[in-house]
């Protein structure tokens, strides 16, 4: 299929909620693996920036840090990503705490690129790569110490279900930790429409949720919820996004310039985040949930 007509065909699905489909988003996914890669390496979210000096890939790997640190992560756990992308955290976060770890993707393409990534880094023994499905984790109960997502949830159609299943193959005691992108909770329908929106229609996004939806959807599964954190409160969020005027105006540029439609659709969904994120419509989450000890 002809490149133009086939991004065509994606853009006009991803533009109704209601067609945000799981198909829809890895088909988006498998599209966009080239230009994730150029813009984010093979870490796909958020970095924890600083207030001044330059920022980097290094914010990214210090963001998985701060994520696995709060939920105990060492030697002794079992560890599930679930939407590991092309494994780029997983891999890490195995080489830095001995931990073993399991990727799942829904995505063929990215599953073959997270395993040849594994076995890059010579880490093929104790980190593995699953194809699968958030709302149906293909694993056992009590499987794992710690279930983690990285900017994957936003992603799912069905987030209760999603944390549902953690509960699920979580052991007693385990941890449900992670970060994600949010609506703030205190938008109007004018703004949501405004600012989220744009961000749904061109991200594959089902529909942003709350960090309040978030928790109480993680109590709704039956998790203790220690933490859920707006990560404005803890580092500089607006560093990440394209607020700056000069720096808008130039990918505009960027955008009129380019005769790629995927690489045009990328960069007009980078604009509506950082429109997004100036206006304080948007932002990013951290959450720490617990399995009690005494449930099973």
């Amino acid at each position: 299929m002809d490149q133009l007509i086939e991004v065509g065909e994606l853009i006009e699905r991803m533009s109704s909620s209601s067609s945000r489909t799981v198909d829809v988003v890895n088909h988006y996914y498998t599209l966009c693996i080239p230009f994730y890669r150029e813009f984010l390496g093979n870490h796909w979210h958020t970095g924890f920036y600083p207030a001044d000096g330059p920022i980097g890939p290094q914010h990214q790997l210090k963001m998985e840090r701060i994520i696995a640190a709060s939920a105990g992560i060492d030697a002794r756990c079992d560890v599930l990503d679930v939407g590991c992308g092309i494994g780029g955290p997983a891999c890490f976060l195995a080489g830095i705490t001995g931990a073993r770890f399991s990727g799942l993707t829904p995505n063929a393409t990215q599953l073959e690129l997270a395993r040849g990534h594994a076995r890059e880094k010579q880490l093929a023994d104790r980190v593995q790569f699953d194809l699968g499905d958030a709302s149906r984790l293909p694993y056992a109960d009590e499987s794992f110490d710690v279930v983690l997502f990285l900017e994957s949830a936003c992603h799912f159609p069905d987030r209760h279900r999603f944390f549902g299943e953690a509960w699920r193959v979580l052991r007693r005691g385990g941890r449900l930790v992670g970060e994600d992108w949010l609506a703030d909770e205190y938008l109007t329908a004018n703004d949501r429409e405004r600012y989220i929106s744009p961000i749904c229609s061109s991200w594959a996004i089902p529909d942003l949720g709350t960090r309040f939806e978030y928790a109480a959807a993680m109590r709704a599964a039956g998790f203790i919820v220690k933490e859920a954190v707006d990560l404005r409160e803890e580092m500089s969020l607006l560093r990440g996004f394209i607020t700056d005027p000069a720096d808008r105006k130039q990918v505009q540029g960027e955008m009129r310039a380019s005769a790629d439609p995927l690489r045009r659709l990328i960069m007009q969904s980078l604009l509506y985040l950082g429109e997004a994120a100036e206006a304080g419509a948007f932002t990013v989450g951290r959450f720490l949930a617990l399995k009690s000890e005494g449930e099973t």
